[in-house]
């Protein structure tokens, strides 16, 4: 199975950092948009670190655990994901378009 992202996916037209920079807001060329609070975004990182391989090695990481968190970095993998560098040093989740869009299932 692939990563890649299918041509009839949502692709992000625009990513802003808003709300004092807490919230990230995507604009999808399908005319949605998502906000995604970046202390929720951060604790549910897709990672091994953060999930585990197993659902009992998961962190069970909370958004109250990153209050001041903020995005030091933000770069594209390919067409299917972005690579988030977090204020803490967390640098290793992938997070799907699909995960971002809402549409992961």
């Amino acid at each position: 199975m692939t990563q890649e992202q299918s041509s009839t996916d949502p692709f992000p037209e625009s990513l802003e950092l808003v709300e004092q920079e807490t919230v990230l807001l995507i604009n999808w060329d399908d005319g949605t948009e998502s906000r995604h609070r970046l202390d929720a975004l951060r604790a549910a990182c897709p990672c091994a670190m953060c999930q585990g391989h197993h659902p009992s090695q998961s962190l069970n990481l909370q958004s109250a655990q990153f209050p001041d968190i903020r995005i030091t970095d933000l770069a594209p993998v390919g067409r299917y994901a972005y690579h988030i560098v977090w204020s803490d040093g967390h640098d290793t989740g992938i997070y799907t378009l699909r995960m971002l869009h809402g549409s992961e299932s």
